[in-house]
């Protein structure tokens, strides 16, 4: 029943959506503790910016938080009726993504990460835009500047501009231009903070000094109720692979194009979590966003459908039941 309210797209389940983000949030808001993230001891400049208006612990730091949570899920429901790959319109994508809020307490308050998200979900909306365009494109120029100015908030965001030049490979026959201007795009928003830098400094040392307080070993540490999740995160995962490697050839070619784009998402996301020592769970935001499209298909392609309920419940239970076990048990 609980999938079946979701996979609607009455604007009641908009509201029932925010209503359950406040309901998520809502231990955040009335107990606002410490982050242990290293973002917070040592920002990037845009987040070091907004973190000197706001602070991340602060009520109104976990109001932005979850505001900016929300609009995130919502313009995964955007992209998908722009776009249409998932071939019906739904609010599942949202309700998935904003249920992940639950994952980590900690990312709940102010944090750069959902800031970066956003930045890399509106870059590959430029990305795919560029299907078919027969003429020279720039969008993957607004990609790279995109993620360059996500990377401000964010560094390992950086890592996610070789998605444009993985996107436009699949998108796009090789035109040696558009491999550059991503680079361009890139560079432009972080030598433009780099000579701010130099202007009111005299020297780079502080702008290289907080690139490398970033690159600084880092793990955040999980319980064990959070490995049971992902265990069986990882099994729905399973099942949902096969389902859309099993159905792929029924959809038009610009979804299964934007399909791959996004399994390239969630292998970064991967990629950098086990390999870049100063990534940490952190990362499963961006990883939250392929897989909200992936579970997505899933819920609404599968077969058995008392199946695919009891699937949903177990998936939103155990996500809420992480953020409250600390108190349960």
């Amino acid at each position: 029943m609980l999938l079946k309210v979701f996979k609607g797209i009455q604007p009641s389940i908009i509201f029932l959506i925010i209503i359950i983000a406040v309901g998520i949030w809502l231990n955040t808001f009335l107990n606002p503790g410490t982050s242990n993230f290293f973002f917070n001891k040592h920002p990037m400049p845009l987040y070091g910016i907004l973190t000197n208006f706001v602070s991340p612990v602060s009520i109104w730091g976990t109001l932005i938080t979850m505001t900016i949570w929300v609009i995130h899920g919502f313009l995964l429901v955007r992209l998908n009726t722009k776009f249409f790959f998932i071939n019906e319109r739904t609010y599942l994508p949202a309700a998935i993504f904003i249920l992940s809020g639950c994952f980590i307490a900690d990312l709940q308050s102010l944090n750069p990460v959902i800031i970066a998200s956003i930045f890399l979900l509106i870059a590959i909306e430029r990305l795919i835009d560029s299907y078919r365009n027969t003429n020279i494109s720039f969008s993957s120029f607004d990609a790279g500047l995109l993620i360059g100015t996500g990377t401000l908030f964010y560094l390992n965001l950086g890592f996610f501009l070789l998605l444009v030049w993985i996107g436009l490979l699949i998108l796009r026959p090789v035109n040696w231009r558009e491999w550059v201007v991503p680079v361009l795009g890139f560079c432009t928003p972080v030598l433009l903070t780099a000579a701010i830098y130099y202007l009111l400094n005299g020297d780079l040392s502080l702008f290289i000094g907080i690139i490398q307080d970033n690159i600084i070993p880092f793990k955040y540490d999980i319980s064990q109720f959070h490995y049971y999740f992902l265990g069986y995160l990882a099994l729905i995962v399973a099942f949902a692979s096969f389902q859309i490697i099993r159905d792929i050839i029924t959809k038009k070619v610009r979804s299964r194009k934007i399909f791959k784009i996004f399994w390239w998402v969630f292998s970064i996301s991967a990629i950098v979590f086990f390999f870049v020592p100063w990534a940490s769970f952190e990362m499963i935001i961006f990883g939250f966003v392929p897989l909200s499209f992936l579970l997505t298909n899933y819920f609404l392609n599968i077969r058995v459908k008392w199946f695919g309920e009891l699937s949903f419940f177990l998936f939103a239970g155990g996500l809420i039941f992480i953020l409250f076990a600390d108190k349960i048990i």
